[in-house]
């Protein structure tokens, strides 16, 4: 019995700890999409290619002088993390919406633990 008690009380912590990791990881991944969709974003978050793949004026979906990001104007989904404590695959769509541009597609992130933040090194989206 008290084995039992024991083993369920390791379950029950590792459930905690994975959704709390989970819940960080969600929390940055939004700050990675919000600061890819800037003209100077914070890079302590994301690699260059990673940052060039996502930024539409990087991308060539809107000209450089057009586009100018507006915080409200941008939507991010539910963020799905899959992760190994270390680094995580994360699934999530964002959308955003303007006058006179906007998009909405799926977004999945190679995440890396690196300096306690969660850094982006891969991207790969389906328009």
């Amino acid at each position: 019995m008290k084995k039992r008690n024991l083993f369920l009380s390791f379950i029950l912590l590792f459930v905690i700890a994975y959704i709390s990791f989970g819940a960080w990881i969600s929390h940055d991944t939004k700050i990675i999409l919000e600061e890819a969709m800037k003209k100077d974003a914070d890079m302590n978050y994301m690699s260059s290619s990673v940052y060039s793949k996502i930024n539409p004026v990087e991308r060539g979906m809107t000209t450089s002088d057009g586009f100018e990001y507006n915080q409200s104007s941008h939507h991010i989904g539910f963020v799905l993390p899959l992760h190994y404590f270390a680094d995580s695959k994360v699934f999530v769509t964002h959308k955003y919406e303007s006058d006179d541009f906007g998009f909405r597609e799926p977004v999945q992130l190679t995440l890396v633990l690196k300096a306690g933040k969660w850094y982006a090194t891969k991207v790969n989206i389906q328009p």
